[in-house]
């Protein structure tokens, strides 16, 4: 859009060659030949291009070289040059007049381009939202693994000791069968976290556009989850959504650009009054050098100035609804960003809730693990003292693990929530290192 200030070169060469017969009167200013011929060559050279304020300006030499009957009849010479040097603007009054007016292709290119850049913000924050659900829904299942592997090895580990039991004759077969029927149940369930594993991970291979390898070492979730007790502050978080989120600084911009686009076409809708003006210098001699010294003398000069005005006689009726139009997309554009607002509002304080919410909910369940955790140990000890049997301790071992996996849950909803509480503050970007906007937090 900037282009439109870029100087263009404009050249052109012409060659005519006329013969007729000439009228009494023809004749008469021709020195009384019946015939006239003239041959000739025109040569033009510009350079035009357009001011900031609207003027267009051109800066041109001209030569003709002319040949005809008069010139060979009159003098001893077969040619004469004709020459013209001289620059012309028109400087529109009314329509087309302004540096905003003239600018206002570049400002709304400027503003789209602020939009194309936003939707590329918006893009990567949709990635890096998908790459970070991705992450924890494996880390999720990473843990979950290695929970019901424990689980595995436990209750494999009271089977081995009653087996032992029933061996020298301290336990009844029916409890080792118990135990056995405890690993397997548990066994079932590692087959299904393995295969849970397995499908996070290969949706971080795709993330990484990484193909199945065989034999090669699975990833490793390392980065521990936050557990600290969050209480947002829906206040900031809003401000930083303002901000930052792209759909909002896009919306601002659409607004921007349609109050350009309001006040270009109601320059249009204006009538045409250019003022026009030009200054030269002639020359006109037998050979090239003698006219361009006639040129550079500058006693030949001349120059002209007036106003040209143009408007419609039915009333600009297209220059009339276009205006109407340019106002209702000012009008919508101003809803779109109303709307976000409101969005963005309700969105904020929606994720700060669930982040509060979850926050909770883990305390809560990491209060329950403790207590199964307490009650497993107790069972132990009992089971261990000759107090207990293998149902009650399995029984103890499934509740602390289904406690764990709720506690577990509850953690990974946890950073799911305080991942979408950095999308909806705008920060997720900043937070990640990878915002490409010059801000200051």
């Amino acid at each position: 859009a900037r282009s439109i200030f870029e100087p263009e070169l404009v050249g052109a060469v012409q060659f005519e060659d006329n013969r007729q017969k000439n009228s009494v009167e023809e004749a008469a200013s021709r020195d009384f030949t019946a015939t006239y011929s003239e041959r000739g060559w025109d040569y033009n050279a510009a350079v035009q291009g357009l001011l900031p304020t609207g003027a267009k300006v051109n800066v041109g030499y001209n030569l003709r070289e002319e040949s005809n009957t008069l010139t060979r009849t009159l003098t001893d010479k077969d040619k004469e040059y004709r020459m013209y040097l001289g620059a012309s603007i028109t400087q529109p009054l009314l329509k087309n007049a302004g540096v905003k007016t003239t600018r206002a292709g570049i400002h709304m290119a400027e503003a789209d381009a602020d939009v194309a850049f936003q939707e590329y913000r918006q893009e990567m924050m949709r990635t890096l939202g998908n790459g970070a659900v991705a992450y924890w829904n494996y880390y999720q299942a990473q843990e979950m693994l290695k929970k019901r592997e424990d689980s595995v090895e436990m209750a494999e580990q009271i089977l081995s000791d009653n087996r032992e039991r029933l061996r020298i004759g301290k336990m009844a077969e029916t409890e080792v069968l118990e135990s056995m029927a405890g690993v397997v149940s548990r066994k079932a369930l590692l087959s299904a976290a393995q295969q849970q594993h397995l499908e996070t991970m290969n949706k971080i291979r795709s993330l990484f556009s990484v193909a199945v390898v065989p034999g090669t070492t699975p990833f490793e979730a390392v980065e521990q989850p936050a557990v600290e007790k969050v209480v947002p502050d829906y206040h900031d978080i809003l401000q930083r959504a303002f901000e930052l989120r792209p759909e909002y600084l896009a919306a601002k911009k659409r607004v921007e650009r349609a109050g350009i686009k309001v006040f270009y076409t109601k320059n249009q809708s204006w009538p045409e009054l250019d003022l026009k003006a030009s200054y030269g210098l002639n020359g006109l001699d037998f050979s090239r050098g003698d006219a361009w010294d006639e040129v550079t003398d500058g006693k030949f000069d001349t120059w002209s100035v007036g106003l040209e005005l143009r408007m419609p006689l039915m009333g600009n009726g297209e220059g009339t609804n276009e205006l109407r139009k340019a106002a209702l997309e000012k009008k919508r554009a101003l809803l779109g960003l109303k709307s976000i607002e409101v969005e963005l509002a309700n969105e904020v304080d929606t994720e700060a809730q669930k982040v509060y919410s979850a926050s909770e909910q883990f305390e809560y369940a990491r209060s329950v693990v403790d207590i199964h955790k307490k009650l497993l140990d107790a069972e132990m000890a009992r089971l261990k003292a000759g107090k207990s049997n293998s149902r009650l301790v399995l029984e103890k071992e499934e509740s602390y693990r289904k406690a764990q996996e709720i506690a577990l849950k509850n953690m990974v909803n946890l950073q799911m929530a305080l991942h979408g509480l950095e999308v909806a503050g705008g920060t997720i970007l900043v937070k990640n290192g990878v915002e490409i906007m010059e801000v200051d937090l």
